[in-house]
């Protein structure tokens, strides 16, 4: 029976494995204020779940299936029966089939997207790119608010999609506050400590990363953390450069940070990136980052100087340079860690999503 006190919110989702959209909507599940809203998290696939949906009001439900074609009528038949307020997608693919149906539903619901990625760019990963972008074109505006990680995701949605800017609002990724141990920090290495968190697949240039640190004439450790489609082929690069002894693959995994706290550098390959959340759990610990100057938001989470160091897009040479310059900067860690934590705070996270919720209604 539909609980008239409260807001209907119904979430759909790919899966829960490991991503910045899954981080995003188990945060949002997990402290939504649950006094105001009743929840259904929907989930496409949930095989090999990475969050956990920790909220005990928030019913989850698994579709079982890999593709959002096939769940079209379990979508349907659950938005009649939960009767939402708000339906909430957050994926790109997800978001298309909703925004194509959007007229089966009634007018009363509003539909909301959040974007993972840049769309300009990440549709042209899709099986037909054209088809795509013409879709995307043509159906995005029926979407009520579409909710953007950065402020460069916006801007390409507004130039390349025709959605006029009051129906996107800029919601950045956050994170929930760490130690920093300032002992850790203080013991004197042998060698520098970088790592990076990461899929492994090719828009998140790693492969530049290995190139960048084998210029590299200091020692050095480099830790890859994370799993993925090209992990074969950038092991192999690293057996053809002579770095086996340098760069380390460790696996995806719930604590990747952990054990990694006395890192010096976090190193950041992406060709394009949304919002990056590992950039921010780097901040979080008061970890400098050296990245690419590339599309998207990064450049909105990294002050230059201030929490680490931006490079001209594929400057392996400059790359280089620019771990040892930021190796020979005195960063304040703690200052780096506060800062990340009050501009990206997830209660500030939470607290807008849900004036979003209530503002469209």
């Amino acid at each position: 029976m539909k609980d008239e006190k409260k807001i209907r919110l119904l979430i759909f989702v790919p899966t829960l494995q490991c991503g910045g959209s899954e981080k995003f909507i188990s945060l949002l599940c997990n402290n939504i204020n649950t006094s105001k809203f009743s929840i259904c998290l929907a989930v496409l696939q949930n095989k090999n779940q990475f969050y956990e949906i920790t909220n005990t009001a928030v019913t989850v439900i698994d579709f079982g299936t890999s593709r959002v074609r096939f769940a079209l009528f379990k979508i349907k038949r659950l938005i009649k029966q939960y009767q939402p307020d708000i339906v909430f997608s957050a994926a790109n693919h997800i978001n298309l089939y909703l925004a194509i149906f959007r007229k089966m539903f009634s007018k009363n619901i509003k539909f909301i997207a959040r974007e993972s990625s840049i769309v300009s760019l990440n549709s042209k990963n899709a099986n037909m790119p054209g088809l795509y972008d013409k879709l995307i074109k043509k159906y995005y505006k029926r979407f009520d608010i579409i909710v953007c990680q950065s402020k460069y995701m916006q801007q390409d949605l507004v130039a390349n999609y025709n959605i006029t800017a009051d129906k996107t609002v800029v919601i950045n990724n956050a994170i929930l506050p760490k130690n920093v141990n300032e002992n850790l920090l203080k013991q004197n290495k042998e060698s520098n400590k970088f790592i990076t968190v990461s899929r492994l697949s090719p828009e998140k240039g790693i492969e530049r990363l290995i190139h960048a640190v084998g210029l590299l004439s200091i020692p050095f450790e480099f830790y890859i953390i994370g799993s993925g489609k090209q992990k074969a082929a950038l092991q192999k690069l690293v057996t053809d450069l002579d770095l086996t002894k340098k760069v380390f693959f460790i696996p995806e995994n719930k604590t990747p940070f952990e054990g990694m706290e006395d890192a010096d550098l976090f190193l950041l390959g992406s060709y394009y990136e949304g919002f990056p959340n590992t950039l921010l759990e780097a901040g979080a610990l008061g970890i400098p980052a050296v990245a690419f100057d590339a599309a998207g938001g990064i450049r909105e989470i990294i002050e230059n100087e201030k929490n680490g160091l931006l490079v001209d897009d594929n400057d392996i040479i400059g790359f280089a340079t620019a771990i040892t310059s930021a190796l020979n900067n005195k960063f304040n860690r703690q200052q780096i860690a506060n800062s990340t934590v009050k501009r990206f705070s997830a209660d500030k996270m939470i607290a807008t999503v849900e004036e979003l919720f209530c503002a469209i209604l």
